[in-house]
Formats: structure tokens, sequence, C-alpha cells
């Protein structure tokens, strides 16, 4: 029985070794939604498939990022609030 999808496994997806390189698998099968959504950006875009997952991680770790620091400021706004 496979894992369930998007779910980390512990040990096999938390350690990366710094000096090889990393190699990270799709498979969108026929009839996926995402599969029509990859292959229109890869058509679109003229890049390979390989970059528009590289531009789609670029994006999401922004994403990310900026909300790592929303919730930041919220805590710190609330703490503010109470301590005032």
């Amino acid at each position: 029985m496979t894992g369930r999808r998007g779910v980390q496994h512990t040990g096999r997806s938390t350690t990366f070794p710094a000096d090889k390189s990393l190699r990270a698998q799709l498979v969108l099968h026929p009839g996926e939604e995402l599969r029509d959504v990859y292959e229109e950006l890869v058509t679109e875009m003229g890049l390979s498939g390989a970059e528009v997952l590289r531009e789609a991680l670029k994006l999401l770790h922004q994403r990310e990022t900026r909300r790592k620091a929303r919730e930041a400021r919220q805590r710190a706004e609330e703490e503010m609030s109470k301590a005032g």
C-alpha cells in the first residue's frame, strides 16, 4: 500500500545531503487536473517542465515567507496590545 499523497515521510524527506543533487519526481496521470495546468504552462511559457516546476517552487516559497512574516507581525501586535 502506498502512502497518502502530500504527506511528508519522516526520515526520507527531512534529510537533504548538501553535497548531493536532489531529484523531485512528479507523476501527472491522464485526466488529472494539474496535468492540464502543467501542459498549459509548459506550452505558454515556452519553458521546460523542470523550469516550470522551479518557478512554481520559487513562488510557493515567496508566498510561505510572506505568510510567516504576516503571522509573526500579528503575534507581535497581539502581544503588544495585551501588554499595553
